[in-house]
């Protein structure tokens, strides 16, 4: 006669079932909360930007009742090493603190290009680096990629790649994208992990914190702070620059 029984691992088993049930629920929740954090980073990055448009229609009307108001400082920004697109002898200078990871940096690359087709002699574009670590992760390392493919030449290939793939920055994609650019990868691996691409960094960060830059993009006419990056709103002011330029 043969009795049923439990084999001892079924039984271990079978106790590790309401554990494994509950790291299951907890892993869930952890991502759950990943998610809800990451669309309060994004709803709060739309009020600032939608606050700033705001701001910047209010003192439109503001300057048309009663002159210019605000911040009308001429920050000094060198260009240093900085990479440049359009005309660099123009007399009218676009600076851009930006982050490769800011859906509103993204958005401003597309009036930036629209910018310098409609001004390719007359404006000279510079992009700055100023990564915003505590709420995008990946800015940093992607501002090291593209500073370590400007260091082969193919900044503004790096430049556009990252930006078209603000939603999909990791590590691995930087290879990735060093391979579809035509660098030495294992120059570029090597160069953006250097002390030179650090300091890069650094020189950028300095001279954000000496322009009072506390948001991306933020952007800058000849050393004077652009309220927004709306189309309308900075083609008007590069056509008050040119007129001033003649």
């Amino acid at each position: 006669m043969h009795r049923t029984r439990t084999v001892p691992s079924v039984r271990l088993t079978l106790r590790l079932l309401p554990l494994l049930a509950l790291l299951a629920v907890g892993a869930v929740g952890q991502a759950a909360a990943q998610n809800n954090l990451s669309e309060r980073v994004e709803r709060l990055e739309q009020e600032q930007a939608r606050l700033r448009t705001e701001l910047a229609l209010l003192r439109d009307r503001l300057d048309a009742l009663l002159g210019p108001v605000g911040d009308e400082r001429i920050y000094t920004i060198p260009v240093g090493n900085s990479p440049v697109r359009g005309n660099p002898d123009a007399n009218v200078t676009l600076v851009e603190f930006g982050d490769y990871q800011s859906d509103y940096a993204q958005r401003a690359e597309h009036v930036v290009k629209r910018l310098l087709q409609e001004y390719p002699r007359r404006l000279r574009f510079v992009f700055k680096h100023y990564p915003l670590t505590a709420v995008h992760p990946q800015a940093q390392e992607a501002a090291l990629a593209a500073l370590a493919a400007q260091r082969q030449e193919q900044f503004w290939k790096m430049h556009d790649l990252l930006f078209q793939n603000t939603h999909r920055l990791e590590p691995a994609l930087y290879l990735i994208l060093a391979e579809q650019v035509g660098l030495d990868v294992t120059q570029f691996d090597r160069d953006r992990r250097s002390l030179w691409a650090l300091e890069r960094m650094d020189e950028d960060e300095k001279a954000a914190t000496a322009a009072s830059v506390d948001a991306v993009p933020t952007f800058f006419l000849n050393g004077r702070r652009m309220e927004t990056w709306r189309y309308d709103y900075l083609k008007a002011q590069i056509e008050d620059a040119l007129d001033v330029a003649r």
